[in-house]
Order: structure tokens, then C-alpha cells, then sequence
């Protein structure tokens, strides 16, 4: 039965050391997935898949709903048209599920012939081939035969950095440089008598966490600013950005102040959907108790730790709308919450086939998740295009940069290569010894990872990147392999410029570690993509010394068809197109959640309206007299009437009359008059903008996270030279020739694209 098998999966989804298996059986997989949606298919609308509906479990386990249709309805600041899967691919989170928990049956090398070849190639024909009855045409065939595919896609992916080290690495044990251990006992001796000092001797009580945070940090920092020491606090922080998934219930919060409120309160930020979104929670709900504790001088953090706990348990919330007289209560079971890598995935225009897909990060989930959405945006035949949102994406673990980059290239191509040395436990060491952390040895990380199965996205689909200047670490390694394999044009900005590798070294304090620096990265063509060098601070400084890498020191390398590409300062794109620049007044409103207030005061003057319009699944837009209303409610409520300068510009009066200047104060009252100026205009001029934010605002407190991220891409520059690069077959193959970059590596002018003032 389906709750049996979820049972035994949550068991068994960690080994005796807590670590998550290398691999799974493509066989146990898939006969786990399709029970799964056997168990499910008597319940599931015929024919679902072929009219391209969301599909999501929820509830008791048997029981599946459809969705909105990849035709979503009209409504304001809309996904484009035909938008598929408009709510998270994670709805579908008992099938991802499956495909994560099942109990492995023996490891599977990334390149298994037999479970690739075989079991990739004959699922997916069964998924395009038109003669295959109920399989191709949708329902439950397709559903099945989906849930199949993706269980033996992703069984060759390893989840484990560790498995992707294993027989692939060229490594060597460092020999230990004699008189080392005495050497750092003495250091270690020092440390010790200065702690013991300072906490008898010092005039006040100091916290000795506190100060030896700041101690190792210090330590830590003057190598470069990515090796750090993590707290047990900061550690669990990170295992939660690792693994991508959490206990608890689904749902974030914040501390927001509230218009006409003295004190600040508890506000919903997220609530995922298929967990605290299905239970009514909704974004900027005030909570008030957690399992009747009184919420009014609780913290964020704490109130976060109240809602998780073990699988399976429940706690209670009691919440207040905006909008609303009476509080409700509504009882939240804790699960094991996957965090969505994938804010939005839809077609933007179906009839071409272009498919886009906006990733965010790089977890232990993140090229599962992937694959599943690419086979469900596949479905109906072949991409003619797809656009892979990676801008804002800070990156992640290396082996699901890999992962992702593999669903792209071809079989057996390299993907990265890495350089440098890593840490591993001691060889005398038992399997789970914590105590064995304490003296690991050093191996050599020269090491290079190629494709190891087939790509699920076919040759013939035309691939666009889109970047900017916070694509950074994993995001480039994707970025760079599709660049230097010609796979895929690139779009955007250059990107962040982070060449650099860490590893996660456990230390044998209680649940505290530090990220340690061990390698730079290399793309396929041979370049290192890091922007900056970092040599170790003088004695007694603190950070590390940092030089910008010249224009003048970097070297040229070539892509597979010869086009010039540059290592250093990030990955420049084939087609340089600028984001919109965000003015100081946007800025300041973001900064201080105006737009997030101002759909607050909105959603307590319209809560029956919108209730109504979200059940009709139309959302009024914002509309010009909206507009107005939050322009005067962002003057009387941010200090806006006057610019956002005023606050400054009143000290400088009174600085000026501390110091005898008081009669200077009249012309700082005239720059004050012409600011108020300058912040009206900016308000008309950047009103589109502005509204956008607006819209944004209020998607979000009535649907799912997708219909805010979709909001968001509206009237997009960038993306719009995307689909027009993706669009344009010839100008997508001038992009991808070695006539589109000069000698000197520039952007050829006829391929940049500015924005419109």
C-alpha cells in the first residue's frame, strides 16, 4: 500500500552514518513510483496529462486534484500565455518523493550502461512514441509512464558529493610536514591560555561562543571571504541549503513592521504549496500563537523552531488576516518539506514549443526536480527552445551543478574539472567515527567530471541561458559547460565570477564545522572563471587581501567551435543585454516592504472582493487610482513627501547650526524643496515599474509563489531577447559562431541589446 511504502521510505531514507545514499535502484525506483500512481489512479482525471494540467497530491494519501491548466486563466500581471505547470513542479512531491526515498538496493555508477541506455532510452520512447496507445496520449498512462521515466533518469544522479568523488579522482595522500602537530598544539595551547585570561581577568562577563566565533572567523576570513567557521546554529542553517528539505510545515516567517501597529509582528513570507499553502496559510498572515504560546515577544528564529519538529506531529497556529475581525486556528502537520529549487516553469509560447524553466539553486534536489520538469514540459514532443533562468541563482553543491549540466550535454562530455586538494578522514578511521574529523588527511582534488547518460533535452532543441551579475559558483559552472560545448547561447550579464570550491569539514564540537576553501574550477575549455585573487591578510590584519584580476592578465580559450571565450571576471555572455537599473526611490521602497504594507491595507479594504476575483480566478490588476493611493500611502507612511533624503538633509540643519553655519540652513531647505521634486517625478517615470512591484504584491497573498515570480517578468528586457535569440534560428546560430566574438573576446555590437530609457 501507498502509506506502507511512505513509511518504509522515510526509514530508510538515511544509512547508519546519516548519509543519503549514493544512488538508486532503477528497478526498486521504478516499481515504487509506479505503485505510487497506480495507487493514485483511480482518483486521477482521465486524460489530465494531455491537456497539460498541474497535478498535485495533498491530503490523505490516495487523493489527487487537478490544477489550473497550462492555459491559465486571465488574470492581472499574468504568467504568458499557455503557461505551463504555473504551480510548483514540488506539487507533485509524494511522486519526487518516491523517487528520493526509496531504499536502495546496491550502488549504481553514474555511468551504468545498462540502467541508462536501457532503461533512459526505452522509457522515453514510450513517452514520445505516438503508437503506444494510453502512454502517449495522457491520463494515467502518461502519468505512470512520466513517474517511470523520471525514477530511472535521475537513478544514475548522485546526491552525494562524496559518490561523485569516488573512481573518478586522481588523488594522492599529503604527507604532513614534520613538526606540524607540535606545531599546532602550541597554537592550540596559546588560544586556550588567552580564553582562560580574558575570562577572568576581563572588567565585564564576555560569552565565550561569542568571542571565539569572532576568533575563528577572524582565522578563518584572512584566507579568503568563503572559508568560514559555522556555529551549530549556522551548520544546521547550511544542512538545510544543502539537502534542500526540512521538518517542519512549510511556511517561513518574518518580523514586519505594520502600519498603524507600534510594535512590530509575525508575518507569513512563504507558505509552499502542498503544505502550509493547503491549509489556508497565505503570505502576510499574522500569527499569534503557536501551540497556544503567545507569539508577541517571540522572535523570528524561535517562532520557526516552534513550527519544526519530527514528521508526522502537528502543531497548532492562530493567525489574523488582514482584512479580518476574528483570528482562526488551524492545526499543521510537520512533514519532510522539500524546498522548491524551481519558482516557475511554463511554456511561453506553446505553439512554437519555447519552454522556460527559472532554477535558483543548486541542493542535493535540484536536477531531480529538473529532470521531472523537463519530461513534463517534453511531453507533447520536443522543444523547439528552451530558456533556463539562472540569474540571481548564488549557486551550490558541485555534483548537483554536474547533475543539472548533464541533462543538456552529451554523453561522456567533460563538465568541470577541479584542481586543488580536499580533506578526508583518517584511513584507520570507522565508518560514522566522529572522533576521526579531528585528524583528517589531505588528497590531492585533481579530479574531472563528465556527462555520464544520455541529455534529456534532445540536440535539435535551441538552449538560452539568461545571467546576470549574481550568477555565481554552480549557476557557472552550468553556464560554462553549455558555453563551451556550444550547446546553449548566453544571455544577459557577465556573471559573478566565483572559481572556487568548498568543502564542509565536521568538526568534533557539537554539530559545528567550518566551510573550508579546497579548489578552483575549471569550464570544459580550460578556464578558471574566478574574478579576484586572494592572498592571506599581513600578520595582525583581518580579511583576506583581494586584487581584481586585469583585463591585460587574462587569457584566451576556445569553445568547441572556436569561439573566443576569457577566463576571469565570470562568463561573459554571447549576447549582452542590461537589466533594468533600480532607481534610489524603488529602492527604498523595496528596502522598508512598502509594497508588502501597502497590499496589506489594500487586502483589509477588499477582502470579499478578492476572495471573490481569486475564485473566479481573475485578479483585478493595479490600476492608475491603486496607483495613487499608494503614492500618497508611501509618502505619509516612509518618509517619502520629501525624498528619501529629508532624514539626512534635517541632520546636516542640525550640524550646520551646532557649528555656527546656521545660515546655511536655507539653502539645505531649497535642496530639500528640489529632492521632493525629483521623488515626485521618479514616481511617474518609474511608474510601470513601480505598479509591477504592486501587482507582485498582492499575487502573492492570494496564490501560490509561482504567480508573484511570474508577475515579476513582465515587460523583462531580458528575457524578451531571449525569446527573441530562441526564436530566430539563424540568429542563434550566428550567436553560437566564432564570427560573433572577436579576437579580443568582446560581444560583437550587432549582438548587444540596450535597454530602453
Amino acid at each position: 500500500p501507498a502509506h506502507a511504502m511512505e513509511e518504509h521510505r522515510d526509514r530508510n531514507w538515511n544509512d547508519s552514518a546519516g548519509n543519503q545514499p549514493m544512488a538508486l535502484s532503477s528497478s526498486s525506483t521504478a516499481m515504487a513510483v509506479a505503485a505510487l500512481a497506480l495507487c493514485y489512479a483511480g482518483t486521477c482525471y482521465g486524460d489530465v496529462a494531455s491537456q497539460h494540467s498541474g497535478l498535485r497530491m495533498r491530503g490523505s494519501v490516495g487523493k489527487m486534484d487537478s490544477l489550473t491548466s497550462l492555459n491559465a486563466p486571465a488574470f492581472a500581471a499574468p504568467p504568458p500565455a499557455s503557461g505551463f505547470g504555473i504551480r510548483n513542479p514540488l506539487s507533485m512531491r509524494r511522486v519526487i518523493r518516491a523517487a528520493h526515498h526509496v531504499k536502495p538496493q546496491g550502488p549504481i555508477m553514474m555511468g551504468d550502461k545498462e540502467h541508462v541506455d536501457g532503461g533512459y532510452s526505452n522509457i522515453w520512447s514510450k513517452l514520445t512514441n505516438p503508437d503506444l496507445g494510453p502512454v502517449a496520449k495522457g491520463g494515467v498512462g502518461a502519468l505512470l509512464a512520466a513517474c517511470v521515466a523520471f525514477g530511472v533518469i535521475v537513478a544514475p544522479i548522485s546526491t552525494s558529493a562524496a559518490a561523485d568523488q569516488s573512481g573518478m579522482a586522481t588523488s594522492s595522500t599529503k604527507q604532513p610536514e614534520p613538526g606540524l602537530s607540535s606545531k599546532i598544539t602550541q597554537k592550540a595551547d596559546m588560544l586556550k591560555e588567552i580564553l582562560q585570561d580574558i575570562y577572568s581577568g576581563y572588567v565585564d562577563p564576555v560569552d565565550l561562543d561569542k568571542l571565539t566565533d569572532t576568533a575563528f572567523n577572524a582565522m578563518l576570513n584572512s584566507l579568503d571571504p568563503y572559508t568560514e567557521f559555522e556555529n551549530a546554529k549556522a551548520a544546521k542553517e547550511m544542512k538545510v541549503t544543502v539537502n534542500g528539505r526540512y521538518a517542519g510545515v512549510g511556511m517561513s516567517v518574518q518580523k514586519v513592521p505594520t502600519v498603524g501597529d507600534k510594535d512590530v509582528s509575525l508575518r507569513v513570507m512563504t507558505s509552499l504549496q502542498g503544505y502550509a499553502y493547503d491549509k489556508g496559510m497565505r503570505v502576510g498572515d499574522r500569527l499569534l500563537q503557536i501551540d497556544g504560546k503567545d507569539l508577541s515577544q517571540v522572535d523570528a528564529p524561535e517562532a520557526s523552531a516552534l513550527l519544526e519538529g519530527k514528521p508526522g506531529t502537528q502543531v497548532k497556529v492562530k493567525f489574523l488576516r488582514d482584512g479580518w475581525v476574528t483570528p482562526k486556528e488551524v492545526l499543521l502537520t510537520r512533514e519532510d518539506v522539500i524546498i522548491p529549487e524551481i519558482p516557475l516553469t511554463m511554456m511561453l509560447n506553446a505553439e512554437k514549443r519555447i519552454g522556460y524553466v527559472a532554477l535558483s539553486g543548486f541542493s542535493q534536489t535540484s536536477a531531480k526536480e529538473l529532470a521531472y520538469t523537463l519530461i513534463a514540459l517534453q511531453h507533447d514532443g520536443p522543444l523547439s527552445s528552451l530558456v533556463l533562468d539562472l540569474r540571481g541563482n548564488p549557486g551550490g553543491l558541485l555534483s548537483s551543478a554536474v547533475d543539472v549540466a548533464n541533462l543538456f550535454v552529451p554523453e561522456g562530455t567533460p563538465i568541470v574539472s577541479t584542481k586543488g586538494r580536499h580533506l578526508v578522514p583518517s584511513s584507520s578511521a570507522s565508518p560514522g567515527d566522529e572522533t576521526s574529523k579531528t585528524e583528517p588527511e589531505s588528497k590531492d582534488f585533481d579530479q574531472t567530471y563528465f556527462a555520464s547518460f544520455k541529455p534529456l533535452v534532445p540536440k535539435s532543441t535551441r538552449i538560452v541561458v539568461l545571467v546576470n551579475g549574481e550568477t555565481a559558483s554552480a549557476a557557472e559552472i552550468v553556464t560554462g559547460a553549455l558555453q563551451d560545448h556550444d550547446r546553449g547561447a548566453v544571455v544577459g550579464e557577465r556573471t559573478y565570477g566565483k572559481g572556487l570550491v568548498q568543502q564542509i569539514q565536521r568538526l568534533s564540537a557539537s554539530g559545528t564545522q567550518i566551510k573550508l576553501t579546497i579548489a578552483k574550477y575549471y569550464t570544459p575549455s580550460g578556464r578558471c572563471i574566478q574574478n579576484k585573487v586572494y592572498t592571506e591578510a599581513a600578520r595582525g590584519s583581518y580579511g583576506a587581501k583581494e586584487t581584481k584580476i586585469s583585463e591585460a592578465n587574462k587569457k584566451s580559450f576556445r569553445t568547441d567551435k572556436g569561439r573566443v571565450v576569457k577566463d576571469s571576471g565570470g562568463i561573459e555572455p554571447d549576447v549582452v543585454v542590461k537589466g533594468r537599473s533600480i532607481g534610489l526611490l524603488e529602492r527604498e521602497l523595496l528596502s522598508k516592504n512598502a509594497f508588502f504594507q501597502w497590499a496589506g491595507e489594500w487586502e483589509k479594504m477588499h477582502q470579499v472582493e478578492a476572495e471573490q476575483m481569486v475564485a473566479d480566478g481573475n485578479l483585478a490588476g493595479v490600476t492608475d487610482e491603486m496607483y495613487d493611493g499608494f503614492i500618497r500611502f508611501a509618502k505619509a507612511n516612509f518618509q517619502m513627501a520629501g525624498g528619501p533624503f529629508d532624514p539626512a538633509l534635517d541632520k546636516l540643519k542640525e550640524a550646520l547650526a551646532e557649528l555656527g553655519y546656521a545660515e546655511a540652513n536655507p539653502d539645505v531647505d531649497v535642496l530639500k524643496t528640489h529632492m521632493a521634486a525629483l521623488t515626485d517625478k521618479e514616481f511617474i517615470t518609474h511608474k510601470e515599474e513601480l505598479k509591477r512591484h504592486l501587482q507582485a504584491a498582492i499575487n502573492e497573498r492570494f496564490f501560490p509563489a509561482a504567480y508573484k515570480y511570474a508577475s515579476t517578468l513582465q515587460g523583462d528586457l531580458q528575457l524578451k531577447a531571449a525569446v527573441d535569440l530562441a526564436e530566430d534560428q539563424a540568429q542563434y546560430a550566428q550567436a553560437l559562431s566564432p564570427s560573433n566574438k572577436l579576437a579580443s573576446g568582446a560581444v560583437s555590437p550587432s549582438l548587444s541589446v540596450q535597454p530602453e530609457e
